[in-house]
């Protein structure tokens, strides 16, 4: 696998995730960016499935199970995570919820290796996040999920060590960059290997504290506690959040910090969990008064399910917001224009859908590509708006390239010299 726009030969090198290996058959035959957030949306949608169904068990009833199912899906921190390009990190909550349901309901050791195997090959620090939920499940009161969770335990920490200290260095070698971790620069306060990181951490344990920034963090995490109605707080399972608030507290980016988009993903399957066992001890609960214990149960199943709808982000049902952009057909025309294997350079939103071409390069780098492509009313992500449209002046008075096509704010660039593409007339099209 190889990111030619980022200068990237291999991904292994910047992100272990061996789960890309098992789409790249359905990749063949789906092509392009659409089949994978399909396939991001269908994951994170099928992930209540396995909660409902835990749900359903622990709560003794439909009702309940049906709340908690919606709750998840109606979540504002999952849904962010939908809403920028595909990351693989949101199969996350599929394959913990699942691999919890075979292990504690259906009692099904085989399948629990699977998605425990599956949540492992997400990224290198989600094995991190796994080794930990794996130790949680010691405290089982079933001697056999004790046994299964300190070998899944053992596993996931060998696999850990494996990524960190030999199959990353080793890509890294490959791709000839330092074998160091890629991030490890998020954490450089703290050394520059992973070794000196946790040693300094554990020397340090203040200053550890104070490089936290508790408050201002613990106030982000509103988000994710409130329209659950704090209830996660009531079960210890809530512990596995540590882990990735840790990571992403103590690294140097804001966005991983404050857990958006995408990055809350390592959190939400054991919210749910704390949701679900704290539910669970709720409902256990004995009363004197059965009817008062009812309302008072029915009254907390209501409020947790207006308390979603109240967080749900209603404009993702407006429909304006899935049409494609207007001038898409131009976009495919542009791309047909473009020979199978010219080199190209395109702004980030573009390149998505240019597969299978060995020589792209991201703007504003253009690597003397023979093409250009961008796109004035499309996110100019890594530049400014400002920036794409000076880039766009320059090219226009570049006596190196020549518009081929313009459209819309959709504007193709051809190298003089690199020849007419067959079947285009070369001139302008307004």
């Amino acid at each position: 696998m190889t990111v030619p726009f980022q200068g990237w030969s291999s991904l292994l090198a910047i992100h272990f995730a061996p789960v890309l290996f098992l789409l790249v058959p359905l990749y063949l035959v789906f092509k392009g960016p659409l089949f994978l957030l399909y396939l991001q949306v269908l994951a994170v949608g099928l992930a209540s499935i396995p909660l409902y169904l835990l749900a359903r068990e622990k709560l003794s009833g439909k009702y309940p199970a049906l709340v908690v199912a919606t709750t998840y899906l109606l979540f504002r921190p999952l849904l962010n995570g939908l809403l920028y390009d595909f990351h693989p990190e949101m199969f996350f909550p599929l394959f913990i919820l699942s691999g919890h349901y075979c292990l504690t309901v259906r009692k099904n050791v085989l399948l629990f290796f699977v998605f425990i195997l599956l949540a492992l090959f997400i990224k290198e620090d989600f094995a991190i996040y796994v080794f930990f939920y794996c130790l949680w499940l010691l405290r089982s009161t079933e001697p056999g999920q004790r046994k299964i969770g300190l070998m899944a335990a053992i596993g996931s920490a060998l696999y850990a060590m494996s990524v960190f200290i030999f199959f990353i260095p080793h890509f890294r070698v490959q791709i000839h960059a330092s074998s160091a971790y890629e991030f490890i620069s998020r954490w450089q306060d703290y050394g520059s290997t992973v070794k000196q990181i946790i040693g300094q951490c554990l020397a340090h344990p203040r200053r550890f504290l104070y490089d936290l920034k508790l408050l201002p963090n613990l106030a982000g995490l509103a988000n994710y506690f409130l329209p659950l109605m704090l209830i996660p707080l009531l079960d210890p399972i809530v512990l596995l959040i540590l882990p990735p608030l840790f990571i992403g507290w103590l690294s140097r980016i804001p966005l991983m910090g404050t857990f958006g988009l995408y990055y809350g993903a390592a959190l939400i399957p054991f919210l749910f969990l704390a949701l679900l066992q704290a539910l669970t001890r709720l409902k256990q609960q004995k009363s004197s008064d059965p009817t008062r214990e009812i309302v008072k149960w029915a009254w907390i199943l209501n409020l947790l399910l207006i308390f979603s709808l109240f967080n749900f982000k209603w404009n993702l049902l407006v429909p304006a917001n899935y049409r494609n952009i207007h001038n898409f057909p131009a976009v495919r025309k542009c791309l047909k224009m473009i020979p199978e294997h010219a080199s190209l350079a395109a702004q980030s939103a573009l390149i998505p859908h240019i597969p299978r071409r060995k020589s792209i390069f991201m703007l504003p780098a253009t690597g003397e590509a023979e093409y250009i492509l961008l796109h004035l009313q499309l996110n100019p992500w890594p530049l400014s708006t400002a920036q794409l449209r000076e880039l766009d002046g320059r090219l226009q008075r570049s006596a190196k390239y020549r518009c081929l096509f313009s459209s819309g704010g959709l504007q193709l660039y051809e190298m003089k010299g690199a020849g007419a593409t067959p079947g285009s007339s070369g001139e302008n099209s307004k």
